[in-house]
């Protein structure tokens, strides 16, 4: 995605995040034996979570279309509601136990045999990199999910890593090289966005097979992809995709907006060509679940948008009624809790930031004037207890 740093960036000037507002007089209650105080916007949350006729509300997906709120300060969304589960639990991820050599050398799958450690190598390189650097160049610390473990095999051709227990990468630098050769050249195609721009030849779900094929190696069977694109040019052809972690069909959030330090992404990019995998990259990606919660009864759409009317009302959350919010999805979101992955089951209500991006570029007057409002384009609301997650 060739701006995929530009949009971050452009997230991270304008994404605000808009959880304070004017609070009622408050009541006392209890929440895991600490006592704060409760205002009556949480009391009114929770009668919508646990009034009972939303349950005959049917869980199925289809279209919404209307505004939340007021012309005011209301929320326009516009986006096609999936079915959803009517109960799902909330995971705990630790790092795996499991990684060893033979498992590397089964993702390298190297046909020369002639398979090197090149760990030491790699970090001596790295480390003559760091010094070299000037000071304010360096990377800064980042918070990771997993331990401090490295291993590194290469047969020449091909080469496989785990790091962390948690991130796995594997590259084929023959067929990475074809794609490098026309990553900048080639026309971006937004396949989820157009469809019909997609190869005839070599099919999506060719890709996604041979995509399936290597995962499997680490014992990941089910995926979520957020984000497709297709390059052709010179002959060369393949697809990028952008995935994440899927349990029971749901997947972890992809779409974060402004990146903050302490927060942990989970996610998969890979390049696909006819003749196989390119380049795989795991990030925080593959951790082993350690916990399940009981399940938790899932809020329907209507609770949920009832509940962010709420929210609107108290100036808890800033919205615009001139634009619209595109996407609704049910999704893991993920915290880091040292040293473990907390994946909890959350409706994300939003604009990809790749189209607010562009509307922005595009001189759009409406989201211009709803970012310098602060108008909230990226919603995560916890869909067991409706508390808002995440607001930029």
């Amino acid at each position: 995605m060739k701006k995929r740093f530009l949009s971050v960036l452009i997230a991270g000037v304008s994404g605000i995040c808009i959880l304070t507002g004017c609070q009622k007089a408050p009541e006392v209650s209890e929440n895991s034996d600490v006592t704060h105080a409760k205002s009556s916007l949480e009391g009114e949350v929770e009668y919508i979570v646990a009034e009972e006729s939303y349950e005959n509300t049917a869980a199925s997906g289809g279209r919404y279309d209307a505004l939340v709120g007021t012309e005011e300060n209301g929320i326009w969304i516009c986006a096609e509601v999936p079915e959803a589960s009517q109960t799902v639990p909330a995971l705990t991820l630790r790092e795996r136990d499991d990684w060893d050599v033979k498992k590397l050398k089964d993702l390298l799958d190297s046909e020369g045999g002639n398979v090197q450690d090149i760990t030491a190598e790699y970090l001596a390189q790295r480390e003559k990199e760091l010094s070299e650097m000037d000071e304010e160049d360096k990377p800064g610390e980042w918070l990771n999910f997993g331990d401090d473990s490295l291993m590194m095999l290469s047969d020449g051709q091909k080469e496989a890593s785990f790091a962390r227990n948690t991130c796995a990468s594997y590259v084929d630098e023959t067929l990475k090289k074809n794609c490098d050769a026309i990553y900048k050249k080639a026309p971006e195609i937004d396949v989820i966005r157009n469809s019909e721009a997609a190869s005839k030849t070599f099919l999506i779900s060719r890709a996604k097979e041979i995509l399936l094929e290597k995962l499997a190696v680490l014992d990941i069977t089910e995926i979520s992809i957020s984000e497709i694109f297709y390059y052709e040019l010179d002959g060369i052809k393949f697809y990028e995709f952008v995935f994440t972690p899927s349990f029971e069909k749901i997947g972890v959030a992809s779409e974060f907006g402004q990146l903050k330090l302490g927060e942990v992404h989970p996610r998969g990019t890979a390049w696909i060509t006819e003749d196989g995998m390119a380049m795989m990259s795991l990030e925080d990606y593959c951790g082993e679940i350690a916990e399940q919660s009981e399940n938790g009864k899932v809020l329907t759409f209507p609770q949920v948008t009832d509940i962010l009317e709420k929210y609107l009302k108290n100036n808890t959350l800033c919205g615009g009624s001139k634009t619209k919010l595109t996407r609704a999805e049910l999704v893991y979101y993920p915290a880091f809790r040292e040293p473990e992955l907390i994946l909890t089951p959350a409706w994300h209500i939003y604009i990809p930031l790749r189209e607010m991006t562009e509307a922005l570029e595009s001189d759009d007057r409406a989201w211009k004037e709803a970012v310098a409002k602060g108008a909230a384009w990226n919603i995560y609301i916890d869909a067991v207890t409706g508390e808002l997650i995440k607001v930029e």
